[in-house]
């Protein structure tokens, strides 16, 4: 395989059998979106199950006066869509390029037969699926159980990696906007900001280029609970 983005994907899904990452190549359609197109709408049916090689998306809601609800974000290596797929139903949310996308797009009868015949595709799947369930529950405990700063503490420790250089400190390779932060954790932009500063003032948090790197986790762990 070739392709250094599809080589990248497989293995995010942890699609490691020959045969069944040459399939997923050979079936699906490739399709470069820009960014803010809406990859799937709200209430749509089709089938479409989608393999993001590169970029990223926003998984939101819309109300019915049109107003965003953030439900998730989606990097390179992620599978969306599928529920429409396995149900048959109607799209139940929103997906939004927020940059400008390279996909991998399956129908659902081509995707049910890549399933049946390579178990490691539908292995894959029921991880992803797994993994959302424990996502959205963790969510909704937050959204519950802690205040607006215990959730961007939260969301900043979920959304980094261990550092490089130190593996005591973590890092955020792409700092999201205030805006989208305050979205993830349904709060305001302002409480977001006030948040962020407050923590790179007290030295827990430092901005460089479009990081952020989170300097003493195990404290802002700590704080979150107690939050």
């Amino acid at each position: 395989m070739r392709d250094e983005a599809w080589r990248m994907a497989l293995d995010a899904l942890d699609i490691l059998d020959g045969e069944a990452r040459q399939a997923l190549v050979e079936t699906a359609d490739r399709r470069f979106v820009k960014a803010a197109t809406t990859i799937i709408s709200q209430d749509e049916q089709d089938d479409h199950v989608y393999l993001l090689l590169e970029g990223s998306v926003r998984v939101v809601l819309l109300s019915e006066n049109g107003q965003e609800i953030w439900l998730d974000w989606f990097g390179a290596g992620t599978v969306f869509g599928e529920m429409a797929a396995l149900t048959g139903k109607p799209r139940t949310s929103e997906i939004v390029a927020e940059t400008d996308c390279v996909l991998a797009v399956l129908n659902g009868d081509n995707f049910f037969a890549l399933m049946r015949e390579h178990g490691e595709i539908g292995v894959a799947l029921s991880k992803i699926l797994a993994n959302r369930i424990h996502n959205t529950t963790q969510r909704m405990f937050e959204l519950s159980a802690l205040s607006a700063p215990g959730r961007i503490y939260a969301e900043l420790l979920r959304m980094s990696e261990p550092s490089v250089e130190d593996t005591t400190r973590r890092t955020i390779r792409r700092a999201p906007s205030m805006t989208e932060l305050a979205r993830r954790v349904n709060t305001t932009r302002e409480t977001t900001s006030r948040t962020v500063n407050d923590l790179e003032r007290r030295g827990l948090l430092r901005r460089s280029d479009d990081a952020f790197e989170l300097v003493d986790p195990d404290l802002l762990n700590r704080m979150l609970s107690a939050s």
